[in-house]
């Protein structure tokens, strides 16, 4: 369990799942989705930056079992499924890539994107 003493009190966190990276820097930093207990609590979908220690993080989002599924319904509503032939279409097919890997059943294995 690491210790973020760049708060006012410590913070203690543990990526108990890591699920996937959603981008790249070349810093070495990378945007990752993970499950993660924060301060001894219970484990939630974590959306943020990291160093690539997993010592260091930005500021990021955390979401309980039912806001991820929430997400992801939404995020699928939102598609629209008339685009055909345009440079969106790639995107939104990796993002549906990405979603049904998330909504999947848990343990599964995920892909780097």
């Amino acid at each position: 369990m690491a210790v973020n003493e760049a708060f006012d009190g410590d913070v203690t966190f543990e990526i108990t799942e890591p699920i996937g990276v959603l981008a790249r820097y070349s810093t070495g930093w990378r945007k990752e989705i993970n499950i993660v207990k924060w301060n001894g609590n219970a484990p939630k979908y974590d959306i943020r930056d990291w160093d690539p220690f997993h010592e260091r993080m930005s500021r990021g989002v955390t979401l309980h079992e039912k806001e991820m599924r929430l997400m992801i319904d939404l995020i699928r509503k939102r598609r629209p499924e008339r685009v055909k032939d345009s440079p969106e279409r790639d995107s939104l097919q990796e993002e549906e890539e990405v979603m049904k890997t998330i909504a999947g059943p848990a343990g599964e294995e995920t892909e780097d994107i």
